[in-house]
């Protein structure tokens, strides 16, 4: 079946002049300057009118917040120069909408009125209360030296364009670039038939640039009617995953490889005088080693998931709530280093695009729990986690507690194809 998808492909790339170095380092600061309006208006809004930790923020129409044009001719230069009209004007007006949606995300977990570890800290050691500004979700001030610089242009009428491995963005009407380009490092072509939807630039801290280009063209996607090979995975923290038959992932685990010489040079960094040479060379250093093992990370994660994509017509995987793993100070370090979180997310575009299925078992299934051979419900398990093997009090069978997890997700996914997909295939004549 021909089906439209979008699909985004990522390029390092390399501004063709030092002027248009400058100007992405513009578009960048646009991005974070309007942001940052977005949320002094908020902090201000909330101090003034009494803000109850606990409760929703308001919409930006019900706390007065200004349009981007505003923000824009308020934001001049000592030289009276309205330098945020120099720019893309995408730059600026992503923002809000990257705003919009912190406000929605920290909404979801108002009601928790939970704060930041730092700001527990700092009331414990030196007795300043925490305010709404240390709840966590909450819209914060991005740094110009924290944030991640990245900005995202759109395609209007044909204005972005590739000519010679090298992408033509949109420049601002009153820049005095006229031509924005990078060049690419072209290491696999786009789709045939595509069209370009949008472009992200973002620059990482060793000052590398990459082109995230968003485009959408016709793929042809078989159809599977009846999943026949269905795997069900469980996730686990000393092998990242176990199917049900038997095969366990055995993540290298990069992070923990390097760690002890990543340690050794954040100290160094740590002696340097911030600022100096010397310490610009040693923060290079650092981030060198910290991009290496996200890189590693992600190779690893692309390659299993495509070779599990390329072997099975359904994955079963458990809803499991990997925030919540990540503040258990036990498995946090080992949780953050193997993306798994990550991991669902590419092997879940990699089978739809195939035409195949992958389903997460709801949080209420006790795949942990269950006997996979009788179906009786072992409630001595939840939540321990030290027992690994046991043996079934109604019917004996002996488990290993990550293998029969595993195997009640498969059958989870027999009874998901029999009850959801093989109802819709049946032809009403």
């Amino acid at each position: 079946m021909l089906e439209i998808v979008s699909r985004g492909y990522v390029y390092r790339a390399t501004p063709i002049s030092q002027e248009v170095e400058i100007y992405l380092h513009q578009c960048f600061g646009a991005d974070r300057k309007i942001y940052n309006l977005h949320v002094a208006h908020l902090y201000d809004y909330l101090e003034k009118n009494n803000y109850h930790i606990g409760d929703k923020l308001p919409s930006l129409k019900k706390m007065g917040m200004p349009t981007v044009s505003a923000f824009k001719k308020q934001s001049v230069s000592d030289n009276n120069v309205a330098y945020l009209y120099l720019v893309d004007a995408f730059a600026s007006n992503e923002a809000k909408q990257h705003f919009n949606k912190a406000i929605t995300a920290f909404n979801k977990v108002a009601y928790k009125k939970q704060y930041k570890k730092s700001a527990l800290k700092r009331q414990k050691t030196l007795g300043i209360e925490p305010t709404f500004r240390d709840l966590k979700g909450m819209p914060k001030f991005h740094s110009r030296k924290g944030s991640k610089a990245s900005y995202t242009t759109f395609n209007q009428n044909g204005n972005i364009y590739i000519k010679d491995e090298i992408v033509y963005l949109p420049s601002a009407q009153k820049s005095s670039v006229k031509v924005v380009g990078l060049k690419l490092n072209t290491h696999r072509p786009l789709p045939q038939d595509s069209k370009i939807k949008n472009v992200t630039v973002t620059m990482n801290t060793k000052g590398q640039f990459f082109v995230s280009i968003c485009v959408e063209f016709p793929l042809e996607i078989p159809s599977i009617v009846t999943p026949a090979r269905i795997l069900g995975l469980d996730y686990s923290q000393s092998h990242f995953f176990v199917d049900n038959e038997g095969k366990k992932a055995n993540y290298p685990q990069y992070y923990r490889e390097i760690e002890e010489r990543l340690a050794k040079e954040q100290r160094i960094l740590s002696r340097r005088k911030k600022g100096s040479n010397r310490w610009g060379k040693q923060r290079l250093v650092v981030s060198r080693l910290q991009i290496k093992v996200g890189n590693q990370r992600k190779d690893w994660l692309h390659k299993k998931a495509y070779a599990l994509a390329n072997r099975y017509d359904m994955i079963v995987v458990e809803n499991i709530d990997l925030r919540a793993i990540g503040q258990n100070k036990y498995y946090a370090k080992n949780q953050q280093d193997n993306g798994f979180g990550n991991f669902r997310l590419y092997l879940k575009y990699k089978l739809e695009q195939r035409g195949r299925y992958f389903v997460k078992a709801p949080k209420d299934f006790a795949s942990t729990q269950l006997c996979s051979t009788c179906g009786l419900k072992n409630t001595a398990l939840k939540g321990n986690v030290d027992i690994r093997e046991w043996d079934c009090p109604s019917c004996g069978k002996h488990h290993d507690r990550d293998i029969n997890s595993a195997f009640n997700l498969k059958q989870y996914g027999e009874r998901y194809t029999k009850e959801e997909i093989l109802p819709q295939t049946v032809v009403v004549v």
